[in-house]
């Protein structure tokens, strides 16, 4: 029913996306392509975001809503309104991507990004990235993410309720995916 549903997102998606926020060691996510509201919660969820040059990012009101925290409100507003995609340049100038490399350079340039924060002790990036993510809880993280779970869940319910009682397939793609890939190529 609705209820374990509800349970099993909050479980799957916004709990276990917030435990890799929470991970006690730095994490940094390797992005190339499309990166699509899954994708773009787990990436948000990382401490860096290495893009390659034709990264594309696409946030929603996924159950794991960081879009306001990682590129400012304003600007999530300018995206979500529009649906519409955010290329690597644009992640890079908004503070969602911490770095811009050729495709061919990902995995080399994230492994030294990897090593070069590897020399510093351990002990101080967890005091580091607990401190930091404490930080960012106070002015309101954690309470905004777990909220736009919920509103998530009722934007969904509606149309996911009728289409499984009416027998009706649901849509092969969330809501705002083929409106930002039609954008694309005009």
């Amino acid at each position: 029913g609705l209820k374990n549903r509800h349970i099993r997102s909050r479980e799957l998606f916004l709990e276990n996306t917030l435990r890799w926020r929470d991970l006690p060691k730095p994490t940094i996510a390797q992005v190339q392509g499309y990166c699509i509201f899954g994708g773009y919660m787990f990436a948000s969820a990382m401490d860096l975001i290495v893009a390659a040059d034709d990264a594309m990012f696409l946030p929603s009101i996924t159950q794991y809503f960081s879009a306001p925290w990682d590129v400012g409100v304003r600007k999530a507003k300018e995206i979500l309104f529009q649906s519409r995609f955010i290329d690597a340049q644009e992640a890079l100038r908004t503070g969602l991507a911490n770095m811009v490399v050729p495709r061919a350079e990902l995995e080399k340039e994230t492994l030294a990004l990897a090593a070069r924060i590897a020399e510093t002790d351990g002990f101080t990036l967890r005091m580091l990235k607990f401190a930091l993510n404490n930080a960012q809880d106070a002015m309101g993280f954690r309470t905004a993410v777990r909220n736009a779970h919920s509103h998530h869940m009722l934007l969904g319910v509606g149309g996911f309720l009728r289409n499984t009682e009416d027998g009706r397939e649901l849509p092969r793609r969330m809501g705002g995916v083929d409106q930002a890939l039609n954008k694309l190529k005009k």
